[in-house]
């Protein structure tokens, strides 16, 4: 039996946040800045209407853990890298713990990503650099259907796609239906906004390049699968994501595994080592990460954001803490 992912909307940060790096360093930091502007007097607004309105109703806002070591106290948060404006704030003791904390730590600290250093790496990882194109390496009832589909967004020309790689064509257009569907306030950049607009200190877990190897380390037929399942009409893939959303929101551990991942009685090594590079392996080094924090003393309260299928599918952050003795409270 073997597993593979359904959906890639919610498992890698920069997926959806940095997939789309502009040629202009200096145009996209001010246009990022324009953006977390809006969004944080958004969320002054919002917070504004929650005091008078009482408290977020429960089931909204995902999954929300606590770990404690003497007077270092860690939150884990499961996040979903899509989402739109109107689903904050968040649950009441989700909005509480990311109050009470002095560090926040998502998977990577978009807020500060180099964009120059993260153009060029998305160059090393998603192009080729033999000569060839991605015309070269997929089949032309597949190239055509890229092309269709391409032609619907007007931010990239076939000819620029024609330079990528699978992997990366599938999360260019995945970024490009997000945007479309104005999901793209996902609960990362949300509490990373308010993060620096409260002047607290930000810890990354990965970096790009660390998830771009991951994805340009699966193999170039498991990419083409990928690229395949993000040609689904665009009412189908907001329909999906209309579930995944809700699922998240209502905390429902065993519906959301189900919308990411999908079991199959055929045997698929690449799909399973695909899975396995991304959720197991990360799982362990990021939990290694949080052990220090624990084992710091420092006194310090972390509120730790990772997408939610890092606390969701074994072995996860929290058994993985388990299995090194630490007792892991399910707060929300």
């Amino acid at each position: 039996m073997s597993r593979y992912l359904k959906l890639l909307a919610v498992v890698l940060c920069f997926v959806v946040v940095v997939a789309c790096t502009d040629n202009e360093p200096e145009q996209e930091e001010q246009s990022q800045v324009d953006d977390d502007t809006e969004q944080e007097e958004n969320v002054e607004e919002e917070e504004k209407n929650e005091d008078d309105d009482g408290e977020q109703e429960d089931g909204s806002g995902g999954f929300l853990w606590k770990v404690e070591n003497g007077d270092t106290t860690v939150y884990l948060q499961g996040t979903i890298h899509i989402g739109p404006e109107d689903m904050y704030p968040l649950h009441t003791k989700i909005e509480e713990a990311y109050e009470e904390s002095d560090i926040v730590v998502p998977e990577i600290d978009l807020i500060n990503v180099d964009q120059a250093e993260a153009q060029s790496l998305y160059q090393q990882y998603g192009t080729y650099q033999d000569g060839t194109t991605l015309q070269d390496h997929i089949s032309q009832d597949l190239y055509q259907s890229v092309e269709e589909v391409a032609d619907g967004y007007m931010m990239v020309d076939m000819e620029t796609l024609n330079m990528f790689k699978p992997w990366y064509v599938s999360n260019l257009l995945q970024q490009f239906k997000v945007m479309e569907l104005e999901y793209e306030s996902g609960v990362d950049m949300y509490f990373l906004d308010r993060a620096v607009s409260d002047g607290k200190e930000i810890k990354d877990l990965e970096t790009v390049e660390e998830q771009l190897q991951v994805l340009s380390g699966a193999s170039e037929e498991y990419q083409i699968t990928m690229l395949e399942e993000m040609l689904v009409s665009d009412e189908q893939y907001e329909e999906d994501l209309e579930e995944m959303l809700a699922l998240w929101q209502e905390g429902d551990e065993d519906a959301l595994l189900d919308e990411l991942i999908v079991e199959s009685d055929e045997e698929d090594a690449e799909a399973e080592a695909f899975l396995e590079a991304m959720n197991d392996e990360r799982n362990y080094k990021m939990a290694d990460q949080i052990m220090e924090f624990l084992e710091e003393d420092s006194s310090d309260t972390y509120f730790v954001i990772v997408g939610s299928m890092h606390l969701l599918l074994e072995p996860h952050i929290g058994s993985i803490l388990e299995e090194n003795g630490y007792e892991v409270e399910r707060v929300h």
